[in-house]
């Protein structure tokens, strides 16, 4: 059945007030920025979230703040702000705040200025550095939510690397091909085998109508797509999905490279797709996102825009890759959303068999932003069991239940 177009804004929409921005807001920690794009001393960077303007800074001794963008003073940027003595300084008055979030200078104010800085209305938010990424929360009060202890994110950094990528188009169409397994197997086709070689992804373009089966979990669900190969064996894939917004992909083989996708909320009509590939069990070595030059600008945008199908390359097709975006697999889910629009219409889409998880990631979202209405708190730590996640991928036998891939069973 179709959405109602009031279901959709209730999914799609997070600014000025909307439900669902204000249940993340609240509920969850954000990613803002990879940390080694933060120079200690540097320039700070502009990050914009659920609408509104952020400045992300490391400070000379290491610490790393997240604050309103304009100054509180005359609504300056504070994207061009001196980053020194572990502060920043406005450059239009030389209002200076500190790493720890505090006011300490107002130099054009006569009088007292200690007295007048603790007046002084400035916002700073709580970071957390792990995995390669800085998190901000920006809810209200001084407890945060539980922190999403995801499988890369206390890996040391040879075993993890991290990009982004901003799309102008919603962040839930990202959400949403994570957890889309059918799509693998016809878009990715070229990208799976240039990149997976004789890998057991190679299943995946050959059987394109999975059957799913699904667990729900504490943190979201898991659900299993599995593919007949003959033989009485079934090549299977266990994918957890993880409120509000991490797709975890199995490793294409035992002991191979993991890869978790999420898709944050820029404003209504932007997102940041996020890519962290990851091993937990040795170095992760070279891969297209240990070598990228700009991490906040890969993989990168398809090539034009909607005037020449966003510079899809027929000439590549007609030598036998699928899409016409060889740049990278994710190129190629970018050319997908913005071939959707900014926001998609899902009031009349017509949906099958493979869209089950899709179905759930939209349930789970609406829930979740109903019950914040409804003032219920956010879940605990100990409710959400963020250790229990696995997502692994096999070759089983057809009367085998798939929970043995996970859980030994």
């Amino acid at each position: 059945m179709p959405m109602t177009q009031q279901d959709n804004d209730r999914l799609t929409r997070v600014e000025h007030g909307a439900p669902m921005g204000q249940m993340i807001r609240q509920w969850h920690w954000l990613p803002a920025v990879p940390s080694l794009s933060l120079e200690a001393g540097g320039a700070p960077i502009r990050v914009r979230l659920l609408g509104d303007n952020y400045v992300v800074f490391r400070s000379d001794d290491g610490r790393v703040a997240c604050f309103d963008e304009q100054c509180p003073h005359r609504k300056a940027s504070l994207a061009v702000a001196r980053n020194e003595d572990n502060a920043l300084t406005c450059l239009f008055h030389g209002w200076k705040f500190s790493v720890t979030g505090e006011m300490i200078e107002a130099p054009n104010h006569t009088g007292d200025q200690v007295s007048f800085c603790q007046k002084v209305k400035f916002n700073s938010y709580k970071i957390r550095e792990a995995g390669g990424i800085v998190w901000v929360w920006l809810g209200e009060g001084e407890t945060p939510p539980a922190f999403p202890e995801l499988p890369f994110t206390a890996l040391p950094e040879d075993q993890r690397a991290v990009a982004c990528q901003e799309i102008p188009t919603n962040w839930v169409q990202g959400v949403e091909a994570s957890m889309d397994t059918s799509h693998v197997g016809v878009l990715h086709s070229s990208s799976t085998e240039l990149t997976s070689g004789k890998s057991q992804r190679m299943h995946m373009t050959k059987v394109r109508a999975p059957r799913l089966e699904f667990e729900e979990m504490p943190y979201g669900f898991r659900y299993a797509a599995l593919r007949p190969l003959g033989e009485d064996e079934q090549y299977v894939r266990v994918n957890n999905f993880v409120m509000p917004w991490y797709g975890i992909i199995c490793p294409p083989e035992e002991g191979g490279p993991g890869t978790v996708f999420f898709s944050v909320p820029v404003d209504d009509t932007h997102h940041r797709a996020w890519f962290v590939h990851f091993n937990t069990s040795r170095p992760l070595g070279v891969t297209p996102f240990t070598i990228g030059s700009d991490l906040m600008d890969f993989p990168p945008l398809p090539p034009g825009d909607e005037t020449n199908n966003w510079g899809q390359d027929r000439g590549v097709m007609a030598r036998g890759h699928f899409s016409g975006f060889p740049q990278h697999f994710g190129t190629e889910d970018f050319a997908i959303f913005l071939g959707q629009g900014p926001i998609v219409d899902r009031t009349t889409e017509q949906l099958c068999s493979a869209d089950g998880a899709v179905l759930r990631v939209r349930n789970l979202l609406l829930r979740a932003a109903e019950q914040h209405e409804n003032s219920k708190p956010a879940p605990s730590a100990e409710e959400l069991k963020y250790a229990e996640i696995r997502s692994v991928g096999g070759i089983i036998l057809e009367e085998q239940d798939w929970r043995v891939l996970v859980d030994g069973e």
